[in-house]
């Protein structure tokens, strides 16, 4: 699934966390305003884009959330730098960023787009590669749980909640960050329902997570469409996939239950697994 939307909510809501993860002073926030373009008639889209509320004196900020391997990075994105400055202003000045989950993620050929990534016009974000996140830096935390595997982002928000509930933070700016470690565990448990995660997370507020079902809508509608474009084979073959993925996560969602000392009775309800198929999971294999 992809996390564009994910994380233009993240960075709209949270400017400072954006600068603070280039190297920036989170108050260049105060600066910007985000924005989401698309080229219609060319059908390209730029993730997103801080714009200078005062352009002659800063430069735009391009960025683009890379979620899986491709060898057309550089290549779209410089195709969406020149629709951004001759759409708008050419004399723009500009800083492209690009955000990885991990550096597997990056192309392999970069020497065409030497001139770019030798310059100061482009930074690379490797997410799992900065620097761990103070007990009070949320939402830096909130990008680890981006990068992170679903188990480690699972037991890192279990880590986090407490903390957020207790800060001294804006009731808005507490409820906001609260949102997001759910709505990223989402992510990493696509297959899991609100409900599950609420109880993995212990999280008791039931409002509406609007990231989520937008999220989870385009998933349906690009399996739709891939479904139309790949044919039916190939649409069998993934659900099996999806399925054998399902299943996975859900076993693995059960041993991390059963290793922080969840009652099995709680564990069954959560993961809709029977109490002799929990305990099956706690059999070590044999060799």
């Amino acid at each position: 699934m992809k996390k564009d939307s994910l994380f233009f909510n993240f960075f709209k809501d949270l400017p400072s966390c954006f600068f603070q993860m280039i190297g920036r002073p989170e108050s260049d926030a105060q600066r910007y305003a985000l924005d989401s373009i698309e080229y219609k008639e060319t059908a390209v889209r730029l993730d997103g884009v801080f714009r200078p509320l005062q352009p002659g004196k800063d430069p735009a900020y391009i960025w683009e959330a890379q979620n899986y391997a491709s060898k057309n990075v550089y290549a779209n994105l410089l195709s969406k730098i020149g629709r951004f400055l001759d759409h708008g202003d050419p004399e723009q000045d500009f800083v492209a960023v690009v955000i990885y989950s991990n550096r597997s993620l990056e192309q392999k050929n970069l020497r065409p787009y030497r001139f770019l990534l030798e310059s100061k016009q482009l930074v690379r974000i490797y997410l799992d590669e900065l620097p761990p996140a103070a007990p009070d830096q949320f939402g830096m935390g909130i990008l680890e749980l981006i990068a992170a595997k679903p188990e480690q982002a699972l037991e890192k928000a279990q880590g986090m909640l407490p903390r957020v509930r207790t800060a001294k933070l804006p009731k808005q700016l507490q409820r906001k960050m609260l949102q997001f470690i759910e709505t990223v565990i989402l992510y990493q448990f696509p297959k899991w329902s609100r409900e599950e995660v609420e109880k993995m997370l212990q999280v008791t507020d039931r409002r509406q997570i609007r990231l989520f079902q937008e999220g989870r809508e385009e998933g349906r509608e690009e399996g739709r469409e891939e479904g139309r474009e790949e044919g039916r084979e190939e649409g069998r073959e993934e659900g099996r996939q999806e399925r054998e993925e399902g299943r996975k996560r859900q076993e693995s969602m059960v041993r991390h239950l059963l290793k922080i000392g969840r009652p099995i009775a709680e564990i069954s309800e959560v993961s809709g697994l029977t109490s002799a198929q929990i305990r099956s999971l706690t059999k070590k294999p044999k060799k």
